[in-house]
C-alpha cells in the first residue's frame, strides 16, 4: 500500500502550515505531488516528491500521473480541496478546507482571474466528487452546510500543525507584550481587513490607538497592504503588518500579543482561533457558527460593522465611553424652541 498525498495547488495560508505539518509524519513510502512553491525540507522522512509548477498544463501532468500511479490498494488523500480529476481506482480521501467550493457565495469583489479559477474548481468538486470518494472537514459547520448544498457526507477531523495543552493564563502573562491585537490572516475579501481597519479608525478619532499585528503579503495582495499603510498614516493608527511568517514566527508573533481578534466572516475551520486558544490569547472574533464550533471567543462582533468591531475592543480593553444621555419631553421641547430663537 502507497499514501499518496496530492497537493499541487497548496502553497500558502492555513493550508500550507497543515500540509507542512503532515509532510513532517509521512516515511519515505509515501509519494507527494506539490506545488513546487512549498517548502519540501518540511518532509523530514524524505518520501518521493513530486514538484508540480503552478500552471494548468502541469496540473493536468500531475493528474494524469496520479491516475496512471495510484492502484487499488492505495490510499490518495487530496490535500487540496478537489477530488482526482480521472476516476481513481484508490481509496481517495478529500480534506476540504476552503468554503467557496460549495454553497450560494458572492464572487464580486474577487478579481477576474481569482472568479474563473474558482467557478472551475467548483465544477471540479461538484462533478468529479464520486461516492464512494470520502470527505474530510474541519467542523461541523462546514458538514452541515456540505450536506445541505450538495448532499455531500463528510467527517469531521481537524488537526492543527502541532497539539499541547492550553497554556494556563495569569495576570504576568499580559505583561511586556509588544502588541495588544494580532490578526494571522491572508487577504482574501472575506478576510475582512477593512473593516477591521475603519474600527481602528473609529477607535483613533476617540484618542484611542491600540498596537495591531497583521500579515498580509505586500506582493500577493499590495491594495490591502496598501491600504494599511494609508490608513496608518492619515490616522496614526499603531499598525505593523509583517507579511507572509513562517510557522515559528507566526507563533512568536501569538505570544508577543495580548489577544487574537478574528473578523473574518468565512472560513472552513479558522486554524488561529485554535493556535490562539493553545497558548491562552483571549480571542475577539466574528459572532459566526464557525468560530464557536472551535472556540468560545471573550467578546465577539458583528463583522459587518466597524462600530462593532470597535466596541468590542473597548470592552476588552475595559475602556467605557459615555453613552447618549436621554432627555424627557419638557428638555426636548425647551431645546427645540431654543433653537427657534437662535
Amino acid at each position: 500500500m502507497t499514501l499518496f498525498i496530492h497537493a499541487p495547488n497548496v502553497h500558502q495560508g492555513g493550508g500550507r502550515t497543515l500540509l507542512s505539518a503532515l509532510l513532517g509524519q509521512v516515511d519515505k513510502t509515501a509519494c507527494c505531488v506539490l506545488d513546487e512553491r512549498m517548502n519540501k525540507s518540511d518532509a523530514v522522512l524524505n518520501p518521493a516528491i513530486h514538484s508540480i509548477k503552478p500552471t494548468l498544463f502541469d496540473r493536468l501532468c500531475a493528474e494524469i500521473f496520479l491516475s496512471k500511479n495510484a492502484k487499488a490498494d492505495d490510499v490518495v488523500l487530496c490535500f487540496g480541496n478537489l477530488p482526482p480529476l480521472f476516476k481513481s481506482r484508490a481509496k481517495v480521501m478529500v480534506f476540504l478546507q476552503n468554503r467557496y467550493m460549495f454553497g450560494p457565495h458572492d464572487f464580486s469583489r474577487f478579481a477576474l482571474g481569482t472568479k474563473l479559477r474558482l467557478r472551475l474548481e467548483r465544477w471540479w468538486f461538484r462533478t468529479r466528487m464520486r461516492s464512494n470518494y470520502q470527505i474530510i472537514v474541519q467542523s461541523s459547520t462546514m458538514q452541515r452546510e456540505l450536506q445541505s448544498s450538495l448532499g455531500f457526507k463528510a467527517t469531521v477531523l481537524p488537526f492543527l500543525a502541532a497539539n499541547g495543552e492550553p497554556s494556563i493564563i495569569t495576570a504576568e502573562s499580559f505583561q511586556n507584550k509588544e502588541f495588544d491585537f494580532v490578526y494571522v490572516s491572508s487577504a482574501e475579501p472575506h478576510k475582512n481587513h477593512a473593516a477591521l481597519l475603519d474600527a481602528w479608525v473609529l477607535l483613533a478619532e476617540q484618542g484611542i490607538r491600540p498596537s495591531l499585528a497583521l500579515t498580509v503579503n505586500a506582493d500577493s495582495a499590495a491594495h490591502v497592504a496598501q491600504l494599511i499603510e494609508q490608513k496608518s498614516i492619515l490616522h496614526g493608527l499603531r499598525i505593523s503588518n509583517f507579511g507572509t511568517l513562517k510557522y515559528g514566527d507566526v507563533q512568536n508573533l501569538y505570544r508577543n500579543s495580548t489577544a487574537l481578534i478574528f473578523p473574518s466572516k468565512l472560513e472552513s475551520f479558522g486554524l488561529p482561533l485554535l493556535e490562539a486558544s493553545q497558548i491562552g490569547l483571549p480571542i475577539l472574533a466574528s459572532e459566526l457558527d464557525y468560530v464557536r464550533d472551535v472556540v468560545d471567543p471573550a467578546q465577539t462582533f458583528d463583522p459587518d460593522s466597524p462600530t462593532s468591531i470597535a466596541r468590542a475592543v473597548l470592552r476588552h480593553l475595559n475602556i467605557h465611553l459615555p453613552k447618549t444621555e436621554t432627555v424627557d419631553a419638557k428638555a426636548f421641547l425647551a431645546h427645540v424652541l431654543q433653537q427657534n430663537k437662535q
